[in-house]
């Protein structure tokens, strides 16, 4: 077990002994989409409004869509998609590319049902060791989803500012919002190398 993750698994934490972290494959992709469509409704409730996030569910997790981007990512050196197995079951997934105009660790949901099992933290700690070593990415989290801020923080991500929501998904992956959604601000978070500030 690597070194930092011996300190955040308790007596209901699973281990690499537990879960099979993984690179996705076409044949995931269902069960990608029931849960990133289960799970992201399940984050943002009271966060996002519902019509933004059906938005992004109804464009991002359509199977299709899954499947192309999992192509997209075992056809560049430069993005994972990765998956974490429990009992031959994908119960968690983890995307990230460098497409945009910076590297971003896009997307990490588990199964609800497998949240808080240290799932995540073997899903990062995966994501880091096939990185170059201390490559910077940055990420988005929805404001007010502190939870998810101190779980980055704990994986060497700060916090530096805060963005427009909607505009960041309509110009970064093409999510077209119906008329009156409410906007949403998220928190982006970086994790730099030394001498790097974001």
């Amino acid at each position: 077990m690597p070194r930092g993750l011996a300190s955040v698994v308790g007596a209901n934490m699973l281990t690499a002994q537990d879960v099979l972290v993984r690179d996705a494959a076409g044949t995931d992709a269902a069960t990608i989409a029931a849960i990133g469509s289960e799970a992201m409704p399940a984050q943002y409730a009271g966060l996002v409004d519902p019509a933004a996030v059906a938005a992004v569910v109804s464009q991002a997790y359509e199977p299709s869509a899954v499947t192309e981007c999992i192509d997209r990512c075992q056809r560049a050196s430069d993005a994972l998609f990765l998956v974490a197995e429990r009992s031959d079951r994908v119960v968690g997934f983890l995307h990230f590319d460098s497409f945009g105009p910076e590297p971003e660790l896009h997307r990490l949901y588990l199964d609800p049902r497998h949240r808080g099992a240290g799932i995540g933290t073997l899903l990062m700690t995966g994501l880091h060791a096939r990185l170059p070593a201390e490559s910077a990415y940055m990420l988005l989290v929805v404001a007010g989803n502190d939870r998810a801020v101190r779980f980055y923080e704990r994986h060497g991500l700060h916090v530096s500012r805060l963005v427009d929501g909607l505009a960041y998904y309509s110009e970064r992956m093409g999510v077209v919002f119906l008329s009156g959604t409410r906007p949403v601000s998220l928190v982006l978070m970086r994790r730099t190398v030394a001498g790097q500030h974001g």
